[in-house]
């Protein structure tokens, strides 16, 4: 008996002994400060009744990138004021804006419009979307955005599917069982566990890491592919389909349980422009290709109908050969046959063996999973097609495979309005007139600029250029808008470093409308910061809009007090005769700045404009006696004792 329990003790003894290990060692990372909890929303630096999502949370799945996406950085009051409409909008490179973000992304144009469709609330949306993310970042964030007091969750993402962290294809992945994902990603809590990964990412790197990770200058989309070639309807495709399904339901389960409405949309790509990047046929492939480049004189001299027939011929014998396809729906495009051009490069799409658009499996299971109650489809994609010729979606919409140019994104946010408006959970709407809304995007020509640079740099690239090619950044600026947006593509100058130079070169221009936009978008990113209000409040006044300029002058003041900007108020009131408002303005103004002159004379002016010249003359004293030499106050306050 006694053998039986020393033996027992014996083998608790030497299980105990790892964990204490490595309890031990997770102690003494977390004391050593090693690691980080990367949490979705931090406290905003100096501004702490604001809230932002964390810069470093897309560390939680990229273990092999030396810098990881951000968001666009949504600001918004850690403690939900009564009546506030926060919506958070989820996805990936498109639904952050790509490549414009700030102004240029729909979910500021989203947010603006529903603020001008319900004034008397104030409305937030919240944008997580980042770059080279996939459902499993969107569903790992759902509890934290919950945490948060949503009134609505707006999805648009599935074009990373396969490619973006820890899916099935990517360089960050970890195989097919959604159990070890998931797993992985609740224990990275765990200091341990992100020793571990450093460790084993710093191995990978060593002997070589993953595709693109080695190729200098590869951007993001190249470094993230770590199975190019996915064929359509094979094993690892459909894994990639059930990967989507079952993580969209998660989102879905979770927020209905909370409570929280749901607006998943379709999503849209190049259809008519972007032939596949990757078509293998079933068959030979040097034999196949002739085949195919003897069909190109017949299309161009012959005529798309000739060609048709060809094609038809050779897409029946290989259906999964994407360039058949494709080369179909130019024909039946040239042909004016624009549903069937449309199908044919959907298909086309959809067999591109390098998976970086979605396949209609994607839309199809967003229409499946979100026919419940609480959650909307939103048929962007449908949207998207409507305003395209011949309903084929091409590059009048997009500006390359997939992302959306600024009217592209404005189609898609305002489905998502619709979608809204037609629930009602907001109530009695005034709405805003899509053509007005279009007019009003705060899209600045830094961001516009910006965002071409960021194509230029993409399209230099793989896949739209061969394997290891790195663009070359041979830019020159010849304006001073390009000077800017040169300085800020290159690193060297912040976003608002940049967008508050452009401010300046437009105010001496005379530029007043072009500074307002600016600053306008700078209160998007910006909402906690006092100088663009005052900026904006400048603007205005520039244009004769004194009661406009009011409003923005005294939400500065809300975030700092400014002797300044308490001038500028006094003068606006002065010039409309209010000399009270303006003797209030101008009083404090001299307590915030005892030393400058003008603040005296000005509040003396309206104390005598008031009729009492004696607080005139006293308030004149006061700063005469601190500063005797200051000739103009002295030459007031004398031609004020003389007059009595």
């Amino acid at each position: 008996m006694k053998a039986q329990r020393r033996k027992l003790l014996f083998g608790g003894i030497m299980l105990a002994i790892p964990v204490l290990f490595f309890v031990l060692l997770e102690a003494g990372l977390r004391v050593a400060g090693y690691g980080n909890a990367y949490p979705l929303f931090m406290q905003v630096p100096g501004a702490e009744t604001y809230r932002i999502q964390n810069r470093g949370v897309a560390n939680r799945y990229f273990s092999q990138q030396a810098r990881v996406p951000t968001s666009i950085g949504d600001a918004f009051l850690a403690e939900k004021a009564p009546g506030t409409y926060r919506v958070f909008v989820q996805g990936g490179s498109s639904a952050a804006g790509y490549p414009y973000y700030y102004g240029g992304s729909p979910s500021r144009m989203l947010q603006q419009r529903l603020q001008q469709t319900y004034p008397g609330r104030r409305v937030e949306v919240i944008n997580t979307a980042m770059a080279a993310v996939n459902s499993y970042t969107l569903l790992d964030f759902v509890p934290e955005i919950i945490e948060q007091q949503p009134d609505a969750v707006l999805i648009y993402a599935g074009h990373n599917e396969f490619y973006g962290a820890l899916g099935i294809g990517s360089a960050e992945s970890l195989g097919k069982s959604r159990f070890v994902v998931r797993s992985y990603l609740a224990l990275q809590q765990f200091r341990t566990v992100q020793l571990l990964r450093s460790a084993l990412a710093g191995i990978a790197g060593g002997i070589g890491g993953r595709s693109g990770g080695g190729v200098p200058g590869a951007t993001l989309m190249e470094r993230m592919v770590g199975e190019q070639e996915i064929p359509f309807g094979s094993p690892v495709y459909h894994a990639g389909i059930e990967q989507y399904r079952a993580n969209l339901r998660g989102m879905l389960d979770a927020y209905s349980e909370a409570g929280v409405p749901v607006f998943v949309a379709t999503v849209a790509s190049n259809e008519r422009d972007h032939p596949p990047f990757l078509s293998a046929p079933a068959g030979d492939e040097a034999a196949w290709t002739q085949e195919l480049n003897a069909i190109l004189p017949v299309l161009r001299d012959e005529g798309a109908a000739a060609a048709l027939t060809r094609l038809d011929e050779l897409a029946a014998r290989d259906s999964l050969a994407a360039d058949v396809h494709y080369l179909r729906g130019r024909a039946l495009d040239q042909l004016e046959r624009f549903e069937e051009a449309r199908q044919a490069f959907v298909l086309a799409k959809d067999r591109d063996r390098l998976r970086f658009r979605a396949s209609e499996d994607i839309n199809r299971v967003i229409r499946e999973e979100a026919n419940r109650p609480g959650a909307y489809v939103v048929e962007a994609r449908e949207a998207l097609s409507a305003a395209s010729p011949g309903g084929v979606i091409d590059s009048q919409l997009m500006l390359e495979h997939l992302h959306p140019n600024v009217d592209g994104y404005f189609i898609l946010a305002d489905a998502f309005y619709e979608a809204m408006l037609a629930d009602g959970g907001l109530g009695g709407a005034s709405p805003v007139p899509a053509s007005r809304a279009r007019t009003e995007v705060l899209l600045t020509p830094v961001d516009s600029l910006f965002g071409a640079y960021r194509v230029m740099q993409l399209m230099g690239s793989w896949p739209f250029e061969a394997p290891g090619t790195a663009w070359t950044d041979t830019l020159v600026a010849r304006t001073p808008l390009e000077e800017v947006t040169l300085a800020l593509f290159r690193g060297d100058a912040s976003w608002l470093e940049a967008t508050t130079a452009w401010m300046g070169y437009q105010s001496r221009q005379g530029n007043h409308r072009s500074v307002l936009l600016t600053a306008l978008a700078q209160i998007q990113q910006y909402p906690f910061l006092p100088a663009p209000y005052a900026s904006a409040g400048e603007a205005l006044l520039r244009q004769r809009r004194a009661d406009e300029a009011l409003v923005y002058f005294g939400a500065a003041l809300e975030r700092e007090e400014s002797a300044e900007v308490r001038e500028v108020i006094g003068d606006i009131h002065a010039a409309k005769g209010d000399h009270a408002e303006a003797l209030d303005a101008y009083r404090q103004a001299t307590v915030l700045d005892a030393t400058n002159p003008d603040y005296a004379l000005k509040l003396g002016r309206s104390h005598a404009l008031l009729g009492d010249t004696l607080a005139a003359e006293t308030a004149l004293e006061r700063f005469a006696l601190r500063h005797p030499d200051d000739e103009r106050v002295t030459r007031v306050l004398e031609a004020l004792r003389a007059r009595r």
